[in-house]
């Protein structure tokens, strides 16, 4: 079970990832969305926010310690993430 530490830094870790959305979509934009063949934005930044998130908190805990989440644990993080995506969903469309 994620214990409330984690648990604040993965919402901590998803604050960034949704703040920093705004320079992602603008670099998406220009060359880089040519260079990967994405096809739809929003869905390629949709994406690459929960794995940012789900990356850098399995990457973290696996750090503080020293064994990777177990399957409830990875659910639960993945439940907090995904109760989120309306949060992200905002933030994707707030960019044009």
């Amino acid at each position: 079970m994620l214990d409330s530490e984690m648990r604040g830094f993965l919402e901590t870790i998803a604050e960034a990832v949704i703040n920093a959305i705004p320079n992602l979509a603008s670099n998406m934009k220009q060359e880089e969305a040519k260079k990967l063949k994405v096809k739809n934005n929003d869905d390629y930044l949709l994406g690459y926010a929960h794995g940012a998130i789900m990356g850098s908190f399995a990457t973290t805990f696996l750090a503080e310690n020293k064994r990777p989440t177990n399957e409830e644990e990875d659910q639960q993080a993945r439940d907090i993430v995904y109760n989120r995506t309306d949060e992200i969903m905002r933030a994707i469309s707030k960019t044009g």
